[in-house]
């Protein structure tokens, strides 16, 4: 059993804390091709701001986007989609709607919200230092990312002043009392035709059921004619959770990973904190000693 192709996530895996990418991580990615092991990004964040990252770190590859409803080769073709249907969105609303809590929606046509654009402004900042408070004057690169990301959101008050032609891939809670996210995710069961993820403890995502990472990932292996077998995924939280199945030759835990992911994996490198990325690379695709990583 050998590795052909590298999954991985985003937030809690290949970003740091403060959702950097670390040089440590860069390297290693770099290195894959002179293995011939393909990497590919499976993040719960749409094809524009996962590429952008990547592309200023230099880095080429395929995207499984949104959870898994969006697929794109490396060309940035998208080979696959699967938006949410009418049902969907009119039992998400109805659910959002009964716990009082904003949507954050994800589009063919761009993103979408309907929180209030004052709050929105205070969670991005808060977000951009790691998901925690600021205690003094806010840095101005952290001013011009969050502005960056609020100038792409457009502001509704509901689903229905969406363009109707536009494809709903993916409906977020972010910033929400970890206890009410626990509590959506009860209510959500109620609707087998959706899937219920985090990717923090503070948050909450829904895609069509049938639109998630390891469904995604399969279709991508099986265009590529690689085998599970060779395939390493790593990931952090619950919205991986279907990546880590015993079908994946290679399934690795960060050390910061929730319980749920721990207990699926084969194999656990260290943190996002501390490139965990590049030791999992270094370790079972270089072979390098434990000493030298």
């Amino acid at each position: 059993m050998s590795i052909r192709l590298i999954a991985s996530d985003m937030d809690g895996t290949l970003l740091d804390p403060y959702t950097n990418i670390s040089q440590a991580n860069i390297d290693a990615i770099h290195r894959l091709s002179d293995y011939g092991v393909e990497f590919l990004i499976c993040s719960g964040r749409d094809h524009h701001d996962a590429k952008g990252m990547m592309d200023s770190c230099g880095i080429t590859c395929g995207y499984i986007c949104l959870s898994g409803a969006v697929i794109y080769d490396q060309a940035g073709t998208q080979m696959a989609n699967l938006p949410l249907n009418k049902q969907n969105l009119k039992d998400i609303s109805h659910v959002f709607g009964e716990f009082g809590a904003a949507m954050d929606v994800l589009t063919s046509h761009g993103r979408y919200s309907t929180a209030d654009p004052e709050r929105k402004i205070l969670e991005l900042y808060d977000f951009l230092n790691g998901r925690a408070p600021f205690s003094g004057e806010i840095p101005d690169e952290i001013r011009a990312a969050a502005k960056e990301r609020m100038d792409t959101m457009t502001f509704v008050r509901d689903l229905g002043e969406i363009p109707a032609d536009a494809d709903i891939y993916k409906i977020c809670g972010n910033d929400l009392d970890c206890d009410l996210v626990i509590r959506m995710k009860e209510a959500f069961t109620n609707y087998p035709d959706l899937a219920a993820a985090s990717s923090f403890p503070n948050n909450i995502e829904l895609t069509n059921t049938a639109a998630q990472k390891g469904n995604a990932l399969k279709t991508y292996a099986a265009a590529k004619g690689i085998s599970l077998n060779d395939v390493m995924v790593l990931g952090d939280s619950d919205n991986d959770i279907s990546m880590f199945t015993p079908e994946f030759g290679w399934t690795v835990a960060m050390d910061n990973s929730m319980d749920c992911i721990r207990k699926r994996a084969k194999y656990v490198t260290k943190s996002n904190a501390e490139d965990g990325v590049a030791w999992a690379i270094r370790k079972y695709v270089f072979g390098e000693e434990e000493g030298n990583l």
